[in-house]
């Protein structure tokens, strides 16, 4: 490649088009002029920290085609924290290894941690471009339009909404909620509206964290939708919140904490099926698909395909140009350029929510401003038949 060695970082939550943005990168930097090795860190920071490496300059054709096919992170990710002396050990391993490029995939965090890498081996006088490759199923880093991962879990969630409705209807059960992933962030549960054809199809109320959750209206609501059609499907985001700002839902003891110590979010769905039942005296079940949304390589969309890849072979294209401190962003779709670099700084901790001039007040609180957006990232979804019930 002409800065030395390669490094690659997997990190944060996988998805399924994860592993094209790795094969990719593997692709594109063995085939740069004076392409030097190309490393992995296993797990992510941690691999970096424990010497887990490994090399992946000399996979096949074959082993890359197969990578580029398979869900979750092939490197194994981490949302490792790494201490003072963490960043320390990084530097003299990454010295041994004479890398002098490295890529990090992943989110808000993993942007941080690159840019933190980079002041390390700066500070040390050791010379070290780094470029970031979004990814995330949440769709929340700033400064892109969109990001990988995110398409292919949408269009999961949107066609699992529109094939559960298919189920509820048939044999009406009078309540089903359906929990989706999301902490803080309602890109993946308002893609759940794209199931919805006609005024009775699924979903009939959703709930994002961005807006406040007020469980007397969301009662009030859901009784007139059942009473109407005799029955509703709900679909929650996992981290909606009261209107005093707590989490509707949370597991707060500390064996349910995450590796950053925040409290887990999911179950927000059994929650609200216990008030159902409690409330209003109707039965109600919960489902959740939980993490197999962001790995169903069965709904992987052609544009997540796309995108996963662009943003891998740019990035190495970038860090050939002797670029450094930069993430790949991705430009909205028909512009004139298909991605532009944005310095680390603008990305790393900042959270994109979805738009607040997007969101209605409404059962069903996103509207064509959100479907120009999202339809053309998800594709079409598989059509039903559904003429001879409500």
């Amino acid at each position: 490649m002409g800065v030395g060695n390669l490094m690659i970082v997997q990190g944060g939550g996988p998805t399924a088009v994860f592993n094209i943005s790795l094969s990719s990168a593997i692709s594109e930097s063995v085939s740069q002029a004076g392409a030097g090795r190309v490393f992995g860190a296993r797990y992510g920071m941690r691999g970096l920290v424990e010497d887990d490496i490994v090399e992946l300059g000399k996979m096949t054709a074959n082993d890359l085609e197969f990578l580029r096919n398979s869900p979750g992170a092939a490197l194994g990710s981490s949302r490792y924290k790494p201490s003072e002396d963490d960043y320390d050990r990084m530097v003299e391993n990454l010295r041994r290894l004479d890398v002098r490029s490295m890529i990090f995939m992943g989110g808000n965090g993993t942007m941080k941690g690159a840019a933190l890498v980079s002041k390390r081996c700066r500070a040390a006088g050791f010379s070290m471009q780094v470029i970031g490759v979004p990814k995330t199923v949440d769709n929340d880093i700033a400064v892109t339009d969109r990001c990988p991962g995110y398409a292919s879990a949408a269009r999961y969630m949107a066609q699992t909404t529109r094939d559960l409705g298919m189920d509820i209807r048939s044999l009406p059960q009078p309540v089903t909620i359906l929990e989706v992933i999301g902490r803080s962030i309602g890109w993946l549960a308002a893609a759940t509206a794209l199931a919805k054809d006609r005024e009775a199809d699924a979903p009939h109320l959703i709930y994002l964290p961005e807006r406040p959750f007020y469980a007397e209206k969301f009662l009030a609501d859901l009784d007139q939708i059942v009473t109407k059609y005799g029955w509703a499907i709900v679909v929650a985001t996992e981290g909606i919140r009261n209107p005093d700002g707590s989490l509707v839902y949370e597991l707060k003891d500390a064996t349910h904490l995450d590796p950053l110590a925040r409290p887990m979010t999911g179950g927000v769905g059994q929650f609200m099926a216990n008030l159902v039942g409690e409330k209003l005296k109707i039965r109600c079940r919960t489902e959740k698909p939980g993490l197999i949304a962001r790995a169903a390589m069965t709904q992987v969309s052609a544009q997540d395909r796309k995108d996963a890849e662009l943003v891998a072979r740019a990035g190495v294209r970038a860090l050939a140009a002797g670029e450094t401190e930069k993430m790949v962003s991705l430009l909205p779709l028909g512009a004139q350029s298909e991605n532009e670099l944005v310095p680390l700084s603008e990305v790393a901790d900042a959270e994109r929510p979805l738009p607040a001039e997007w969101i209605l007040d409404a059962a069903i609180p996103v509207g064509d401003k959100f479907f120009n957006y999202v339809k053309p990232l998800v594709g079409e979804l598989a059509p039903y038949f559904v003429r001879y019930t409500n």
